[in-house]
């Protein structure tokens, strides 16, 4: 499948709603859109697969996208036939088995590298042993919610699996709660791209600063964790070299 001359002069040029900044999330919007047109539901399966293994591929632009390809009239506007439209269904059991397939490979990641690495390096970044253990626990307690809310989250998603297979969350409990996290955002973007068609790109605009506060949040949480344990170990230096100046 390959775009008519046509398509390619649109879909070359800035993605509606990029064009007075982030120019580098346009390139990589049109390039997402070239290759589900290009590659149909294989391009669907993949992305949304490297989009679940830590790599944040814009999924949201996936599914919206390869929906609105299920509408003849844009479907004929890129792919230059309306018999060439996508079907709605197979988009979102693609969706979903690319989301999945990725999941359990970040969770395998998490679970049979994550552990060890941590042991081995995880004093460079601040984390211990015992704490992996703390992690674990409490997604032995919570990890339904993390897993499940973390599918819904642009900039999360592509993340949520690697702490859940660090942590050994159970395999099974994992995937129920991913599969309920990812029919929704799979279905529901598929549906919107087929009924908005041309304007498809409108939801990005939704899901744009939702991911800007994920992605604020992430590098927040980051910084007071650095904080907290530097804090943390300035204060055991200091009640050492007390206690050194005491036995002297």
């Amino acid at each position: 499948m390959t775009f008519p001359s046509a398509a390619i002069g649109t879909l070359g040029a800035v993605p509606a709603g990029h064009e007075e900044g982030f120019p580098l999330l346009a390139v990589f919007t049109d390039t997402v859109q070239r290759l589900v047109a290009d590659n149909g539901y294989l391009a669907v399966f993949l992305l949304m697969l490297l989009g679940s293994i830590c790599i944040p591929i814009p999924s949201e632009v996936v599914m919206a996208f390869a929906g609105a390809l299920c509408a003849p009239a844009f479907a004929a506007s890129v792919l230059g036939a309306p018999d060439a439209a996508l079907s709605v269904t197979w988009v979102v059991i693609w969706g979903i088995a690319g989301s999945m397939a990725g999941s359990w490979l970040a969770y395998a990641l998490g679970a049979w590298g994550g552990r060890p690495a941590i042991d081995r390096w995880g004093r460079y970044l601040l984390l211990r042993p015992h704490e992996v253990d703390r992690a674990h626990a409490w997604f032995e307690r919570r990890g339904e919610a993390v897993v499940f809310l973390g599918r819904l989250v642009p900039l999360i998603r592509a993340f949520v699996s690697l702490p859940a297979g660090v942590a050994r969350m159970d395999i099974r409990r994992f995937t129920v709660f991913t599969l309920l996290g990812v029919i929704p955002w799979c279905l529901g973007l598929a549906l919107a791209g087929k009924a908005l068609g041309a304007q498809w790109h409108s939801l990005e605009k939704y899901f744009a600063p939702v991911a800007a506060l994920a992605a604020v949040g992430v590098v927040a949480l980051i910084a007071w964790w650095i904080w907290k344990r530097r804090k943390a170990g300035a204060r055991i230096g200091a009640e050492d070299a007390a206690a050194s100046d005491g036995l002297d």
